[in-house]
């Protein structure tokens, strides 16, 4: 039916545990009409992120606000306008933005997430529309700021990346690799460790699920890591910070590996940073918003000179969307997770 539109909606808030599929529901409603100043979207990708599952935990005190239980999840999105009643968008424009987990999408105006800005044109530069939503979306500018504006490697360094085989540690590795930097992965199966080093050049890769991953770490780098790039959290970023060495620094890009802990996650054991000296920094994509153009244009140039290769793993149809969601946070994916609706 023409008025038809389904979309995934979350049943209820886990602040504690792991998602299951059975906390989503796929409802259907009507097509929404957009009213003055609105724009009815037609999602072709959405993209599927560690930091989603904060608001999934029902806890006001994550950094974004919480899903509402019965209406449509959001994420980023890339999607075609189907009707506008907004002077900046006509019907068959390609825009990205923050879109509705659904069929159509109403965007009002105000939807944004922190940091990356309103409903845009999709540079006409990408080949393919899902990786606006990754290597040249949130996760390659995370990777980018986070590796050139915050950990700022020097040739000869040796930087170790957590989590080093998803959306933002496969992108930031290369970018490392880049800049001169010897570089070391940190992934949770011997299949992804030797994508790394096969397909993406990295030094190094190492199990984190070893049994001897202490061993393992001491024995690539005997000194510890200059830069340790943490995408995961957890007990594995407590032992790598037990073994590096004073003035060496932990850039924290995410917790993932907390992230179903009770009460949301997010908790780190200063013990090792305090006891070692170290230099912690965190940041977000927010804290370098202004710079996004020039981004993107030095992640297309790199992509294109062959220096940066792209990993995706891709989820088909709205129904795929929460299987994608349960998949990234075990770690099911390589590069970026993404659904397509085309």
């Amino acid at each position: 039916m023409a008025d038809r539109n389904r979309f995934v909606t979350l049943n209820r808030h886990v602040a504690g545990g792991p998602v299951e599929e059975t906390i989503f529901s796929l409802a259907e409603g009507t097509r929404p009409a957009p009213g003055d100043g609105e724009v009815l979207l037609r999602p072709l990708a959405l993209s599927v992120d560690p930091y989603l599952r904060g608001q999934m935990t029902g806890i006001d005190t994550f950094y974004l606000p919480q899903f509402a239980l019965g209406q449509p999840i959001t994420s980023l999105g890339v999607g075609r306008v189907v009707e506008s009643r907004h002077p900046g968008f006509a019907a068959g424009d390609l825009v990205q933005g923050v879109m509705q987990w659904a069929d159509y999408s109403l965007w009002s105006g105000s939807d944004t997430l922190k940091g990356v800005g309103a409903l845009g044109p999709v540079d006409p530069a990408i080949d393919k529309l899902s990786h606006a939503l990754g290597v040249y979306g949130l996760n390659g500018m995370t990777a980018l700021f986070g590796m050139v504006g915050v950990a700022r490697p020097e040739p000869g360094d040796t930087v170790l990346v957590s989590g080093a085989a998803g959306g933002i540690g496969a992108v930031a590795g290369q970018i490392a690799r880049i800049l001169g930097a010897r570089v070391i992965g940190l992934a949770g199966s011997q299949a992804k460790c030797d994508t790394l080093v096969r397909d993406l050049g990295f030094d190094a890769a190492l199990n984190y699920r070893s049994a001897t991953l202490a061993d393992d770490l001491r024995q690539a780098m005997p000194r510890g890591p200059d830069i340790y790039f943490d995408n995961v959290g957890g007990a594995v970023s407590q032992a790598v910070m037990a073994m590096m060495r004073r003035h060496t620094r932990v850039v924290e890009c995410g917790q993932i590996s907390t992230y179903d802990d009770e009460n949301g996650g997010w908790t780190v054991d200063i013990r090792p940073i305090h006891a070692n000296g170290l230099i912690w920094e965190s940041f977000t994509t927010a804290h370098f918003a202004e710079f996004y153009p020039g981004g993107l244009a030095q992640l297309i140039h790199w992509v294109r000179a062959g220096k940066i290769k792209i990993l995706e793993t891709e989820h088909r149809g709205l129904e795929a969307a929460p299987r994608a969601m349960v998949g990234l946070l075990r770690g099911e994916n390589i590069g970026k997770m993404v659904v397509t609706l085309e």
